[in-house]
């Protein structure tokens, strides 16, 4: 990575992290462009070359984890067998939130006091369920119905998200990847 990048990087990480701080201390709605771009001493214009909307403050990191777990299936060997490679990618991207889950824990809590964000969160992961389930059949060794893959996918993602709701209630105590192995587990068991 380059120096303009990583300085591109570290802008994004400071507009991020005092979104994050105004969002919290005085709620979503009241928190506006001009006072996010305030605090970090730049113009909204400025703003605007690094995070389209507020929206994307929140919802960018968790778009990022997903393409990543897109990119982690695309690295998987060829297999006959779509449950195990999908339970492969979403304890990978448990795993990653995990890293990162001070960050996730705000974004949970300002989502949950803003109902549209709650169903902006909700669609953000439904519209990646069919560039996941792309990259699933495009390493399974056999033809399969594509229908039948999306719908396991929606159902895996039905699981991980109900796993990250349980955790970031429990204040993201306990270890997410374990909740999210026995929830795809429980997918197991009921097939």
């Amino acid at each position: 990575m380059g120096l303009r990048e990583r300085k591109k990087r570290l802008v994004q990480a400071t507009i991020e992290e005092t979104a994050l701080r105004l969002f919290q201390q005085h709620g979503y709605d009241q928190t506006s462009i001009q006072d996010i771009a305030d605090v970090v001493m730049m113009s909204p214009r400025t703003f605007f070359r690094y995070f389209a909307s507020k929206e994307d403050i929140l919802f960018a990191p968790t778009q990022a984890l997903m393409n990543d777990g897109i990119r982690y299936i695309q690295s998987m060997p060829p297999t006959e067998k779509p449950l195990p490679a999908l339970t492969a990618t979403f304890l990978y991207i448990a795993s990653q939130y995990e890293k990162r889950k001070d960050t996730f824990m705000i974004r949970y809590q300002v989502a949950k006091e803003t109902p549209q964000l709650a169903s902006m969160y909700l669609y953000s992961l439904v519209s990646m369920e069919s560039a996941i389930c792309d990259a699933l059949c495009s390493r399974l060794e056999t033809a399969t119905n594509r229908q039948d893959m999306h719908f396991l996918v929606a159902i895996c993602m039905a699981a991980l998200r109900v796993a990250f709701e349980i955790w970031l209630e429990q204040e993201a105590r306990g270890d997410i990847v374990a909740l999210v192995r026995e929830n795809l587990e429980r997918l197991s068991s009921l097939a």
